[in-house]
């Protein structure tokens, strides 16, 4: 098959589709992250650092999967590999909801981190590969949102007072399963292989600003996530009613959503820095404006604008990757990057919370953002230095 026809076909919009909604599975627990740290804190009398500690394990198999893929995403099938990587998340989230016991409870989310990491990654590589990523990564990411969304406003009022911590394993499972028929429209192999860029006579003979984004997607991640997993618990610390704290944490993704829809919308007219430094300002405006959090409606507002940062800059960070990597070799590497960033920012955030208080925690958030726009920055200004005239190519030329 011609290059031309290859792409013509991974372009179909079924297939990128069915790239968007495979994502949205494997994103499916860090959207309901707090929720379900929170949930679970409170049914099984666990500790702020065992709380943390379930998210830190569920990514650590999320990251080790997701970073084995480098050697195996361009070479199996694709279809094959998801479909079993459905199984595994169902089965480790299934023996969590039903465990008592704090390390089997540990071994199974790290067990459906596995599945969910390798679902995340054929989502990511195959949608590197679309003509136009940014805008569907922007797509992707408004999907994984909405799709959060729903099970938040849902599972506060229909599952948790019934079936408590069971009951939202359980409805995390029914939302896999909704969804894995996309599986059917996925492709068994991508259109990238090394050095077969439409349009690539070159291959990148620097890798350092590559490198250099994916540690700025893995820190960018960590600070996010560190303050995304004590959410829930810092409107608890200020007394806010639990069903009306579930409801802003649904509406907080509907602004990860409008900052995604931006993403897409705007995709590379003001390049690839420009946008993301304006979601790392975005998420310094929420941390200050969540220092105010006593009050409901400073909690509402840096929760939100935390989560709108999320939606843009992620988009772009991981687009930003993409266009590095001419070859397609890395740009799955976003994915265990992600990986470590969510992996590490609950278990930090975890050590440094206590009941007199979460300014530890915001702390730690505004650091792990400030290293990350510096890894962007250099790596943008390192890619130009290695390579003249790249900057162009890679939709930087307008960062001064």
């Amino acid at each position: 098959m011609t290059s031309s026809k290859q792409a013509a076909r991974l372009d179909r919009r079924s297939v990128l589709v069915a790239g968007v909604l495979i994502s949205a599975i494997g994103a499916l627990f860090y959207n309901l992250l707090p929720m379900y740290l929170g949930v679970a804190k409170d049914f099984r009398n666990l500790s702020y650092e065992q709380m943390g500690l379930i998210g830190s394990a569920f990514f650590l198999g999320y990251t080790l999967t997701s970073a084995s893929a480098f050697f195996w995403i361009r070479s199996i099938d694709w279809r094959l590999v998801s479909l079993v990587s459905l199984g595994i998340a169902a089965l480790g989230l299934l023996l969590g909801g039903g465990s008592e016991r704090y390390g089997t409870l540990l071994a199974s989310v790290c067990l459906a981190g596995g599945g969910f990491g390798a679902l995340y990654s054929v989502g990511t590589t195959l949608l590197s590969d679309a003509e136009n990523a940014a805008r569907w990564y922007g797509a992707k990411i408004t999907a994984e949102a909405v799709y959060g969304a729903v099970l938040l406003f849902l599972a506060p009022a229909l599952v948790l007072p019934r079936w408590g911590f069971v009951g939202l394993t359980g409805a995390i499972i029914v939302g896999i399963v909704l969804l894995a028929p996309a599986c059917l429209w996925l492709p068994a192999q991508g259109l990238r292989q090394p050095d077969s860029r439409p349009g690539t006579t070159r291959r990148v003979a620097n890798t350092l600003p590559i490198w250099l984004g994916l540690a700025g997607v893995g820190l960018f991640m960590c600070g996010q996530t560190g303050i995304w997993g004590f959410v829930e618990r810092i409107g608890n610390g200020s007394g806010f009613d639990p069903v009306l704290v579930g409801t802003l944490l649904a509406v907080s993704l509907l602004f990860a959503v409008s900052g995604s829809l931006v993403a897409a919308w705007l995709g590379n007219r003001k390049g690839c820095l420009k946008p993301l430094i304006v979601a790392h300002l975005v998420f310094f405006a929420g941390l200050a404006v969540l220092t105010q959090a006593r009050l409901f409606a400073p909690y509402a507002i840096g929760a939100c604008l935390v989560m709108f940062s999320v939606g843009l800059g992620i988009a772009y960070a991981v687009s930003t990757v993409a266009e590095l990597d001419l070859d397609g070799r890395y740009v799955v590497l976003t994915v265990p990057f992600i990986g470590l960033g969510v992996m590490a920012g609950p278990g930090i955030a975890g050590m440094l919370a206590s009941e007199e208080g979460y300014a530890p925690v915001l702390a730690f958030g505004a650091v792990s953002l400030a290293l990350s726009l510096a890894a962007f920055v250099l790596g943008a200004r390192g890619t130009r230095a290695a390579a003249p005239g790249s900057a162009a190519d890679l939709h930087m030329e307008r960062w001064p």
